[in-house]
């Protein structure tokens, strides 16, 4: 593993784990906040957040419906270095458990991560979430 690739695992994992102690403090250190071309695609959110006030407004709503995440763990990631930019794909154990709701939500949650090089290290410019739906496999599967 390359010193880069280090670095990029390094980034995406302080996410999860910023996420899961609801540390968003952290979470708004990972990211360049002066890239232009933001883009944060919430497995809930119909649309993605490409501002960063948006995307503060997103961490921000996150306790708000979020009781706690008792579970952040990686299965399995890939990353891809491309001179000042990578291309992480990571799949996630998770559970949230929701505020006024029993049963946790968990399952595995894809995620998609962009990030480029900064004078200040790595930082993410892009995020997407994706839980995997279960489909019928008699209904095109």
């Amino acid at each position: 593993m390359t010193e880069d690739e280090a670095r990029i695992r390094a980034a995406c994992e302080a996410f999860g784990q910023a996420i899961q102690a609801a540390d968003l403090a952290a979470v708004e250190q990972l990211w360049d906040r002066d890239y232009e071309h933001l883009v944060y695609q919430p497995e809930e959110y119909e649309r993605p957040c490409r501002s960063w006030d948006d995307i503060v407004s997103y961490l921000n709503y996150i306790p708000t419906v979020v009781e706690s995440i008792p579970e952040w763990r990686e299965i399995e990631s890939d990353v891809a270095v491309l001179g000042d930019a990578a291309i992480v794909y990571s799949l996630v154990m998770t559970s949230f458990q929701l505020k006024d709701v029993r049963e946790p939500l968990d399952g595995e949650v894809r995620f998609t991560f962009g990030l480029r090089r900064t004078p200040d290290g790595w930082r993410l410019i892009h995020c997407h979430e994706s839980r995997q739906l279960m489909v019928d496999e008699g209904e095109g599967g």
